[in-house]
């Protein structure tokens, strides 16, 4: 398909060395969005020697009715969502980039300087799929490029040749990108040394309890066979956190971040659910008791997992203003964050959880 030209973009396309605290897309013919558009992702080269390696959100496709509904600009303003992002046109670029914590101008954003890679998302597949799925066998133009994965690589590649060592590793994710953090860490590890650098790992947003996952990501996503395989229960976050805590043990930092609230997760979880996407109060209820399940879990993995909860009615923070507005417990996520990437041990808003 053809892409979107230049017209709309605020980050210009990387040609030449990167200047400082300027965001740049980077394009890589061999990434394909959803619906098979051009691909890119976004760095940020800062003065210091920590890297930030961001998964972006942006929904998730698991059959052919969600598939067929993709969410576009105008939907967004007229209050009809979609299901995910099919493509990365320029009215994707304000959620990418510049949103709190990846505000690479914002002095009192503590990651500001750091070198950053905010790997896109257009693909419905939680970062993890690598075919072309005919999603109506009538019609051979209606495919869906579930290429996550693959676009996911490609990024790394890039980002490791351009910050090979640094000093402070945040990989961190929201939404769908929080299920990509879990499953991909890993993968990034192998890359980076865990004895040479400080590794924090946060999932901010990531919690859809449904027990078809893994057949989906074998079957319809064709992801590799050790992240579906890792996935032992309805929950894929938990099981990758428990993967990736097997294999690293207490190396490196482990995160999780949401709001016992979040709307948007309730939606598609009542959606999954196979009722129309929408919210009540006994969704509202049973995604708090869920999330509740969720950090009794984590926490009994490591005595070190570590968590920032909000009771706020929106579906991420970390790149949000409440970022560093927001207080829990008179904390805001931004100072516990910061907190967290230099040693410091404690979580915020568990008592939300018995409201």
């Amino acid at each position: 398909m053809i892409g979107f030209g230049e017209m709309g973009y605020k980050a210009p396309v990387l040609k030449t060395r990167p200047r400082y605290n300027k965001w740049y897309r980077v394009r890589d013919e061999r990434g394909i969005t959803g619906d098979g558009c051009p691909w890119h992702f976004y760095l940020s080269r800062g003065h210091q020697r920590n890297l930030l390696i961001f998964f972006a959100g942006g929904g998730v496709a698991w059959d052919a009715h969600t598939i067929s509904h993709p969410t576009g600009a105008a939907g967004v303003l007229k209050g009809d969502p979609g299901f995910y992002w099919a493509n990365l046109c320029p009215f994707t670029e304000f959620m990418n980039i510049d949103q709190g914590i990846t505000e690479n101008q914002n002095p009192l954003n503590y990651f500001a300087d750091w070198n950053m890679a905010v790997i896109t998302y257009s693909t419905g597949d939680f970062h993890l799929g690598d075919c072309d799925y005919y999603y109506d066998r009538s019609d051979p133009d209606k495919v869906m490029h579930f290429r996550g994965y693959r676009n996911f690589t490609i990024a790394l590649e890039e980002i490791k040749k351009r910050f090979p060592e640094p000093r402070e590793l945040l990989i961190a994710g929201d939404s769908a990108g929080g299920f990509g953090v879990a499953a991909l860490a890993g993968e990034v590890l192998k890359h980076y040394d865990p004895d040479r650098q400080n590794v924090t790992v946060c999932s901010d947003s990531a919690l859809l309890p449904w027990d078809k996952w893994k057949k989906i990501m074998r079957k319809r996503w064709n992801a590799k066979p050790e992240i579906y395989e890792a996935v032992v229960s309805d929950n894929p976050v938990t099981d990758w956190f428990t993967a990736l805590y097997r294999e690293y043990g207490d190396s490196i930092r482990y995160l999780y971040t949401c709001s016992c609230r979040d709307e948007v997760l309730s939606s598609y979880w009542n959606s999954i659910r196979g009722n129309e996407y929408g919210v009540d109060g006994i969704v509202l209820g049973d995604f708090r008791e869920a999330l509740k399940k969720m950090v009794f879990d984590l926490s009994s993995l490591t005595g070190d997992f570590c968590f920032y909860l909000n009771d706020y009615p929106i579906h991420t923070a970390i790149r949000n203003p409440l970022f560093h507005t927001g207080r829990v417990d008179g904390v805001s996520m931004h100072e516990w964050l910061k907190g967290m990437v230099n040693g410091e041990h404690y979580s915020v808003g568990m008592g939300l959880l018995s409201r």
